[in-house]
């Protein structure tokens, strides 16, 4: 996947010091025109210096510090999303310019304490006229106004997560999920409108192919590596794992051949677990640890749900069963894999992974345990399964692991917020659970891509 690229660009090239000009104001017009001035080089440096300071991590940068004419913004260098520092001598033709290149436009106006400019009254033309303009023709506006950094930094990650959607090319093993559409039929529909809703990259394999791609599979591997990496191994002495070992670096493979950021397995409806003989649960450990969104069961609407919340977050999701229990306020988590990374910013701090059985099909190797830090903030989401346009969003504190006759990632959870409205706002099957407070990074970009957001309070 390529990296984002971001404009900042200079708009104009006059402004007024605010303060220079009210200090030495003494009620005469006569010489106002002689208040302004043309930006410095030092002023041009001090805007590219606060613009490289909002940019997200792995983007590209470009910085045009002199868009002096409508040629000159026809001209400009292709970008992802462009920033605006408008300034005098330009008009409203401008930025109508840039918006037929069809990306986002943020406009950072300077404070009126720093800079008064022309600019300031020529851009709310523009985000006036587009948004009419934008209703009247039924196409997206894709403009903002932002008031600060903070609110600049935030908007260019939230862009930056749907760039990295729609430059996704996902990944599904198998054939699509029946559960909880119970139509095959529905299932492909919400590939198809994954692609078309989102922009993302679709391969597919079937269960039969992959099946005779594992079974020819020779490539080498460190063998054992699985229970090197484990902190106890629990599974079944008479059930050799080295399947579900194997089957980590035959997805490996194919990931890498067909270019997937993103993947999904039907480990569950499907020849594929008796065929090997192995879950996909290690192997999906891996991959999630490795920065790819993977998720199982073919489940392909939890796999969009994830990439939402891991790129936003910047951390690989807890895919999870919920269990709701209202009176208490407690929520219950679970499923049979989970990564052990914290955050793809902090690789090497990672939670403790013991082997086992598969729960559901006690003689498949191997269902993960990873045991999680108790008292942590996590964030939790939810995508509607049917339209992929609401999600739940909910945050809380991981009470501890626990020990009950279920997959083998569990949780006890406390959240911030009621229980019982949850059941009620209830959205998707599974859900995903990330280290830390992401709300309102999940938010910003769920409001980017269309969805809406239910926040639990």
């Amino acid at each position: 996947m390529r990296n984002m690229k971001i404009a900042g660009l200079i708009f104009g090239n006059t402004t007024a010091d605010t303060a220079a000009v009210n200090a030495r104001f003494d009620g005469d017009l006569t010489r106002c025109t002689e208040t302004n001035r043309l930006l410095s080089e030092s002023d041009k440096a001090e805007i590219r210096k606060n613009f490289e300071a909002v940019i997200p991590a792995d983007c590209e940068t470009i910085f045009t510090d002199a868009v002096l004419s409508e040629g000159n913004v026809l001209d400009l260098e292709d970008a992802d999303v462009y920033i605006v520092y408008p300034f005098g001598g330009i008009t409203d033709l401008f930025l109508a310019a840039l918006s037929s290149k069809n990306r986002p436009i943020l406009i950072a106006p300077r404070p009126y304490c720093e800079a008064w400019s022309y600019g300031a009254v020529f851009y709310p033309y523009f985000v006036r006229d587009n948004r009419k303009l934008s209703e009247y023709l039924k196409i997206s506006e894709d403009v903002h106004v932002v008031k600060n950094a903070e609110e600049l930094r935030a908007l260019l990650k939230a862009y930056r997560v749907r760039f990295r959607i729609a430059n996704t090319t996902a990944l599904c093993v198998g054939e699509v999920m029946y559960e909880p559409y119970h139509s095959w039929n529905w299932g492909y529909a919400m590939i198809k409108a994954i692609q078309q809703k989102f922009g993302v990259t679709w391969k597919h394999i079937s269960s039969e192919k992959f099946m005779k791609l594992f079974e020819n599979w020779n490539g080498a591997y460190e063998k054992g590596s699985m229970q090197r990496e484990a902190a106890a191994d629990r599974s079944h002495p008479e059930r050799n794992p080295k399947n579900a070992e194997k089957l980590y670096y035959v997805l490996k493979e194919i990931i890498e051949e067909t270019g997937a950021d993103a993947m999904t397995i039907n480990c569950l409806y499907s020849m594929i677990h008796t065929g090997i003989e192995a879950t996909a649960c290690y192997a999906l450990s891996k991959l999630n640890d490795a920065g790819i969104v993977a998720t199982c069961e073919a489940d392909v609407t939890t796999m969009v749900d994830m990439m939402i919340t891991s790129y936003a977050s910047g951390c690989p999701c807890f895919m999870l069963n919920p269990y709701l229990f209202p009176e208490d306020n407690k929520l219950f988590v679970s499923h049979c894999s989970s990564p052990t990374v914290y955050s793809y910013s902090q690789k090497d701090a990672k939670d403790p992974l013991n082997l086992y059985n598969y729960f559901e099909i006690p003689n498949l190797g191997c269902g993960v345990q990873v045991l999680r830090k108790e008292g942590e903030t996590v964030t939790v989401t939810g995508i509607s399964h049917d339209k992929l346009d609401r999600m739940v969003v909910l945050t809380g504190k991981i009470v501890r692991n626990t020990g009950f006759a279920s997959c083998r990632t569990q949780l006890e959870l406390e959240i911030d917020g009621d229980v019982k409205a949850l059941a009620e706002a209830y959205e998707g099957r599974h859900w995903a659970l990330v280290y830390g407070d992401h709300s309102k990074e999940i938010v910003l970009a769920n409001t980017l891509l269309g969805i809406e957001s239910t926040v639990l309070k």
